[in-house]
């Protein structure tokens, strides 16, 4: 999928938001001020169903990528350019990196398919090319390797006689917190991974907070978590270490089912926690 985002001093020949060349692997939109206004209002919507079905990522359903084999072509006016990258296709495809590159070639006509001395080949003769996204696909075989890496690693780690039931990666997208990585459930002791994530998001602003009243206090690194046992628990231990060259809000999270084993799980954080960071610094590069 490519991106060519364009300018010119005519407006578009057809009527509507966008028109297809030959399919809709290949579209200009239009550059007409009121579509354009529309397009804005609706952060992009509307042009959704244009856009290839993503790849869902098994441990997030809503998180996808694009189809590496996808070779669309999209039009796109620079006055839509900020709602159609930002919000429509980064929304879409948040495991997708792209490259943006300044003036380039855009295709032929012969490559796109227009023939003629119509109207919208002469309208698309015009039109200036101001910049071009494409997605970043040099890494999409790393990143695959290091996911695969990382959840071995985390399934090794709580497949042992450590008191450790889960181990998992929490991040704040702006939106809401999410697990981005972690390792299958364990069949006797459940642990509900979600319900420590969300709380992470409080921890952080809680100790922003103290750092401005004490800038020596330093940053936060990591932290035990003591649960007592109750009636309907066993209570539990969580570990968060502070994941802070990735935002304020990446956690790395160990977690124990009960209130056993505290030594165990600073035992094994100190000694997995370079090639947890390792793998992380491939999977969460921009």
């Amino acid at each position: 999928m490519k991106f060519f985002i364009y300018t010119s001093n005519e407006e578009v020949p057809f009527e509507g938001l966008f028109f297809p060349i030959g399919s809709y692997k290949k579209v200009i939109f239009s550059n007409n001020d009121k579509q354009v206004k529309l397009f804005n209002q609706r952060e992009g919507s509307i042009a959704k169903e244009l856009l290839p079905d993503g790849i869902v990522d098994p441990s997030d359903q809503t998180i996808c990528s694009l189809p590496p084999d996808d070779d669309s072509l999209f039009f796109i006016p620079l006055d839509m350019k900020d709602t159609f990258i930002n919000k429509l296709v980064k929304g879409l495809f948040k495991t997708t990196d792209w490259t943006e590159n300044t003036p380039q070639n855009k295709p032929s006509k012969d490559e796109i398919g227009l023939v003629g001395e119509d109207k919208l080949s002469q309208f698309y003769d015009q039109i200036e090319t101001q910049t071009v996204l494409k997605p970043v696909t040099e890494n999409s075989v790393e990143k695959t390797e290091a996911k695969q890496e990382l959840l071995k690693l985390f399934n090794d780690i709580v497949s042992q006689d450590n008191e450790i039931d889960a181990v998992l990666v929490s991040t704040y997208d702006g939106n809401r917190t999410r697990v981005a990585y972690s390792s299958d459930p364990t069949p006797d002791r459940k642990v509900d991974i979600d319900a420590y994530a969300v709380q992470l998001k409080d921890l952080v602003s809680l100790l922003s907070k103290t750092q401005k009243v004490n800038p020596d206090i330093g940053l936060f690194d990591h932290v035990t978590f003591q649960y007592a046992a109750n009636g309907n628990s066993a209570g539990g231990i969580i570990h968060v270490s502070h994941l802070s060259h990735h935002g304020d809000y990446t956690f790395l999270i160990f977690v124990s089912a009960t209130a056993e084993g505290i030594e165990m799980l600073e035992l094994y954080r100190n000694r997995n926690l370079s090639k947890i960071q390792e793998l992380i610094d491939i999977l969460l590069a921009h």
